[in-house]
């Protein structure tokens, strides 16, 4: 009788270890799809490895400090911590399209289109009152690229 009871409980563990496998797997595929997505959401590229670097107007103080670093951190692919420099250059200087154009950039990375065609567009429109035509050719090529990997998914 006590024979049995053991032989039991063994394959109760025998069985349970064999659950645990199958649920850890399922866990480890989805968890890892949800981290490829969240953090990587286009896989190991981005669509826009680089940042506009060349300013259309000067600036200076503050702004300037904070748009060369949402260049580095860009550069880094720490495009969330990019996105907030943007945003405060973008509160300093709201006629600055390189900060609109990067943040597009930053959030399209991010696989947040509709935010970074909204961006594209702003960008679009001070290059336009700046006359700042390869602002323009950049913003086409962009938005371009958008809707191919858009069109992709």
């Amino acid at each position: 009788m006590m024979f049995v009871a053991v032989e039991n409980a063994m394959e109760l563990s025998g069985n349970l270890w064999i659950v645990l496998g199958i649920m850890a797997t399922i866990l480890g595929i989805g968890g890892g799809a949800i981290a490829v997505t969240t953090l990587k959401p286009w896989g190991q590229r981005a669509p826009f490895p680089t940042p506009m670097t060349d300013l259309s107007l000067p600036i200076g103080g503050e702004a300037r400090q904070r748009f060369n670093q949402g260049i580095l951190a860009y550069r880094e692919r720490a495009y969330g911590r990019a996105i907030d420099h943007f945003n405060r250059v973008l509160e300093l200087e709201p006629s600055l399209a390189e900060a609109f154009h990067n943040r597009g950039r930053a959030l399209a990375n991010l696989a947040k289109q509709q935010n970074a065609v909204a961006d594209f567009l702003a960008a679009s429109r001070l290059y336009d009152q700046q006359d700042n035509r390869s602002g323009i050719d950049w913003i086409k090529a962009d938005m371009t690229l958008l809707a191919q990997l858009q069109a992709d998914t």
